[in-house]
């Protein structure tokens, strides 16, 4: 099964309708992508209240400790491993998925964050098909939107 994470990436017109159409499951970091209308949204933050409240999709809550009661929440438990890519991943996998595709980055935060991001993917990265969007700072082969979609 193919699911898609989006973040902040920068996706040309087509690829954006392609995005937005796709029956392809999508699940959204944090408070990202709302223009491709995702299934879901998973945070790692303390901030379930305020994405209850601003988004009207499923989130998918991993470290919140004050409960929002709201049918559209799952707490999802697993091991925190530093970032909230790397919980999408280990989400998707325990769903079944196993083809995945990155629309984002790892240009953000700082050079240890991205390798700490970079070296938890390839630790599971042999377990699922895994790729990255763009040229994305990711260690992961690049696949466009439509070549992931067909």
């Amino acid at each position: 099964m193919k699911a898609i994470i989006l973040t902040y990436a920068h996706v040309n017109e087509n690829e954006k309708e392609l995005l937005k159409k796709t029956d392809t499951y999508k699940l959204a970091l944090n408070h990202h992508a709302e223009e491709f209308e995702p299934n879901a949204r998973i945070i790692t933050d303390y901030v379930l209240p305020k994405i209850c409240k601003k988004f009207s999709e499923k989130i998918i809550s991993v470290r919140e400790t004050l409960r929002c009661k709201s049918d559209r929440v799952e707490y999802f438990d697993t091991e925190f491993k530093g970032s909230t890519m790397i919980a999408a991943i280990d989400y998707l996998i325990s769903k079944g998925y196993d083809e995945i595709l990155i629309v984002g980055n790892n240009q953000v935060n700082s050079q240890e964050f991205r390798d700490n991001i970079n070296n938890e993917i390839l630790k599971i990265k042999n377990d699922v098909s895994i790729y990255q969007y763009s040229n994305g700072y990711f260690n992961l082969p690049v696949k466009t939107i439509t070549d992931f979609l067909i």
